[in-house]
């Protein structure tokens, strides 16, 4: 056994620069599919503002882009559907197609201010300012959330479309226990051949 404590300890010392360099590329590949996976949930609802936010700018009818038929019918507690709200420029909601006990959904009202926006989280859409962003009203309750400023003779109003981020999430669990268990076996199996090149006289 004390022989093969040298052994080991070689070993070891050639393992880590490669731990190393495997960790930063498992870490990377992550990071870049996780971030993939909560992006794209974003994409639809881009779509839908911005268009949203245009036909509000040249006519400011609420009720065209939520007709009434269509109001406050998904539960942002239970469904994954896309829904859409209009906000006046307070932040106060004038339609809805979804609801969240029993009430329209009521961002944060800090958000419609867009002197708070993140720089890095603003985009310029066709009608005016853009932010992007994850609300979480309840602990249940996550959503993706798009939303767009415009201007009316009136003043600014607001849109935001959102869907749940539930399916996404547990997708993004998958990837994580996936990239782990692959982790790992790379980590183990990379010593165990350097252990074994060594224990020949390969290395």
């Amino acid at each position: 056994m004390s022989d093969m404590r040298p052994l080991f300890a070689r070993a070891f010392v050639l393992w880590i620069p490669c731990l190393i360099a495997i960790t930063g590329v498992f870490a990377f590949a992550y990071l870049a599919t996780q971030q993939n996976y909560r992006q794209s949930l974003n994409d639809p609802q881009i779509q839908m503002a911005e268009d949203a936010a245009v036909s509000l700018a040249h006519d400011y009818t609420p009720a065209n882009i939520v007709p009434h038929e269509k109001a406050a019918s998904i539960d942002l507690g239970a469904s994954l559907a896309v829904w859409t709200a209009v906000y006046d420029a307070s932040g106060k909601p004038l339609e809805s197609s979804a609801y969240l006990d029993n009430a329209p959904p009521q961002l944060p009202l800090g958000l419609f201010d867009t002197s708070t926006w993140v720089a890095h989280k603003m985009w310029q859409a066709p009608s005016g300012p853009e932010t992007r962003v994850t609300w979480q009203p309840r602990d249940d309750v996550r959503q993706a959330v798009v939303l767009v400023q415009f201007q009316t003779p009136d003043g600014a109003g607001y849109v935001a479309v959102g869907r749940s981020m539930h399916a996404v999430e547990d997708r993004i669990i998958d990837l994580t226990h996936l990239a782990a268990v692959a982790w790992s076996v790379t980590a183990l199996s990379t010593f165990i051949a350097i252990f074994l090149l060594l224990a020949l006289g390969w290395l």
